[in-house]
């Protein structure tokens, strides 16, 4: 093998490795957030929609966290790093909520788990190895 062959595969890993970090991470994150959601009907975390590249719009017919779930596994999962992974809740009183009105969720569900970030990611880097 040659230094320049050499070199291109371990980009090519790191690539994919970085990629693994990024899809894991985010799967972790906003698993977390549905999970910390507070729950009265279920609506507020069926509500949690994720897409690539651009903010979902709109509000979702469902209630739970299971399809919250699923399409988080979808969606992040196929992301690339040049994207953009968006994880929203357009219901209105989501933003209250966030910022403490509820007794089931006084911090919130977002900024709680953004503040584990940096350990997500590190324990994503750890499963490579």
């Amino acid at each position: 093998m040659s230094f320049s062959s050499d070199l291109k595969g371990f980009a090519v890993k790191v690539q994919a490795n970085s990629e693994k970090v990024f899809r894991g991470t985010s799967i972790s994150l906003f698993r977390n957030i549905v999970r910390r959601t507070p729950v009265k009907t279920g609506v507020l975390r069926g509500n949690w929609q994720t897409d690539i590249n651009r903010p979902s719009s709109g509000t979702l017919e469902r209630s739970g966290s299971a399809a919250a779930n699923s399409e988080i596994v979808r969606v992040a999962g196929k992301a690339k790093l040049d994207e953009t992974i968006f994880f929203v809740n357009n219901l209105p009183y989501s933003v209250p909520i966030e910022k403490g009105s509820s007794t089931q969720a006084p911090a919130g569900m977002v900024a709680v788990t953004v503040s584990e970030f940096q350990r997500e990611v590190n324990k994503q880097a750890r499963k490579l190895k």
